[in-house]
């Protein structure tokens, strides 16, 4: 019993993070077309920010670590991403590869490559079902979710959802409508990006934080994306906890190395047979206006 309560605590904690990197991404690559191959580097900004600020409060880090994500997201979307979309999906992925690489180096030559810590605000165990589990994993696996959640809300729920999807769709009759297509693209990087950055720094107390961090979290987040279908968000977290689950069982009975073999191995047949996502009930936008009557 103890053992089967632990792994479903672990699939808990694995899928929350797995769900929040998942949704960036899925906002990226769903909504802008962008096979942000990044995002694992950005989990590492977000690791080295709440490293580099210790001295300030965990809370008030995690606000700083959103700010500096949003700025960030601003920033390699204007000056990196806004004038290759016209060239087509592998301009756009070499373009964030190379940031990526800025990122990464970056890093290193400011941090080195020596491990860092950083100390979880929350230092106690709580017992559930017989099983002593560390309170902080359970806080950052529910605060991931409620974060996720809320983005679904505003995305399939909200007149600024109804924006971004339609701007993405069509973004010359948006601009008729006058909608700031330029704005809204940028601002739909940006979250995605946030996102990445604030997974980052939730998980950071659980990880030794070092340049090359993120590596091991792209294609888990990519994966989940596709698992659960390019463009859907509530797709995303659904491929999510596919990997969070395949994650967790494999890592419990097989090594290390093995354990990463076949979860890869897993994905790839996972993706060949179903390529456009496994099949499940998608989220509706439900639409509050009448249907027109037809003259008779």
């Amino acid at each position: 019993m103890e053992s089967i309560v632990s792994l479903v605590l672990s699939v808990f904690t694995l899928f929350g993070f797995y769900a929040l990197l998942a949704v960036g991404m899925g906002l990226i690559f769903g909504q802008l077309g962008v096979v942000n191959v990044a995002h694992g580097e950005l989990v590492m900004v977000g690791a080295f920010v709440m490293f580099a600020l210790s001295d300030v409060p965990f809370l008030l880090r995690l606000v700083l670590a959103v700010l500096i994500g949003l700025g960030l997201g601003v920033i390699i979307e204007r000056l990196v991403l806004s004038n290759l979309y016209e060239r087509g999906f592998l301009a756009t992925l070499l373009a964030m590869w190379g940031v990526s690489i800025v990122l990464r180096e970056g890093a290193n030559a400011i941090f080195g490559s020596t491990p860092a810590s950083v100390q979880a605000p929350i230092q106690q165990n709580v017992e559930i079902l017989g099983v002593s589990y560390p309170l902080y994993r359970i806080v950052i696996a529910v605060t991931a979710l409620l974060i996720v959640a809320a983005v679904l809300l505003v995305t399939y729920r909200t007149k600024l959802g109804l924006v971004v999807r339609a701007t993405v769709d069509n973004r010359d009759m948006a601009s008729v409508l006058g909608i700031p297509p330029r704005l809204v693209i940028t601002g739909t990087f940006a979250v995605g990006v946030t996102l990445a950055v604030l997974a980052g720094a939730l998980q950071s107390p659980l990880l030794g934080v070092t340049p090359t961090v993120g590596a091991a979290f792209l294609a888990p987040a990519f994966f989940a994306v596709l698992l659960g279908r390019a463009g859907s968000l509530p797709g995303a977290v659904f491929g999510a906890f596919v990997v969070a689950v395949l994650s967790t069982v494999l890592r419990t009975y097989l090594n290390e190395t093995l354990a990463q073999v076949v979860l890869f191995a897993l994905f790839i047949v996972l993706v060949a047979v179903r390529p456009n996502g496994i099949d499940w009930r998608k989220v509706q936008w439900k639409s509050h206006t009448q249907p027109a009557q037809v003259a008779a």
